[in-house]
């Protein structure tokens, strides 16, 4: 019996450590939320990384969007999501999900530093190159 706990207990170490990021603790919208962040903003900074799950979150709030995050996320052309992310945005994604947020309410939608056209209107706050607007 000794022999078969010893075993099982090895193999989910192993399995802990083959697959780096995912714990038995994080739950699908923190995973989610995070591959999101990590695919717009890998290379920003961890204050873009803040608003842009702002964002998302500010969107599930609204009664214009989903009233889940999956339902957000998943709306076509909106947020990409990759199948990666890093501990950054593992850690955005935990302090938005648990109440933090860097903007506004009525901050709904944002633009890329990579977009290849600005939009017409003002933008409402500027972080780490990206654009956030109410409109």
């Amino acid at each position: 019996m000794r022999k078969w706990i010893a075993i099982i207990a090895v193999a989910a170490l192993l399995a802990c450590a083959l697959v780096p990021g995912v714990s038995f603790t994080e739950d699908r919208d923190t995973v989610l939320l995070a591959r999101a962040i990590y695919a717009l903003a890998q290379d920003a900074s961890y204050d873009a990384k803040l608003a842009i799950g702002t964002v998302a979150m500010n969107r599930r709030d609204s009664v214009w969007f989903d009233d889940t995050l999956d339902g957000v996320l998943n709306e076509q052309h909106q947020f990409p999501i990759g199948s990666r992310y890093d501990a950054q945005s593992l850690a955005a994604a935990h302090e938005v999900l648990s109440g933090r947020r860097t903007l506004d309410a009525d901050a709904l939608y944002y633009q890329s530093p990579a977009a290849s056209r600005p939009r017409d209107d003002s933008p409402i706050a500027e972080v780490g190159g990206f654009r956030f607007y109410n409109r």
